[in-house]
């Protein structure tokens, strides 16, 4: 039905989003940790990427910079 197709879609749409969000996360992450880490790819593997895009879909920059500030003082690099 039209509705199957359409819910089908959106969904789809959904998922593309949300990896498009993870990659601009990722890329914050490295572009951020890049001044401060030997391998930027480190801060990435150590933070969970899950909770840095806003309800409005932005990427919480000031979180991603408290958080490789807090990592940086755990796991000196």
């Amino acid at each position: 039905s039209e509705a199957e197709r359409l819910t089908g879609q959106l969904t789809a749409a959904e998922e593309r989003i949300a990896a498009f969000q993870q990659r601009a996360v990722r890329a914050e992450v490295r572009a951020l940790a890049a001044t401060e880490f030997a391998d930027p790819e480190d801060a990435a593997a150590f933070l969970s990427l899950d909770g840095y895009v806003s309800d409005d879909g932005e990427v919480d920059a000031e979180q991603i910079r408290a958080d490789l500030k807090a990592l940086l003082k755990a796991k000196p690099h």
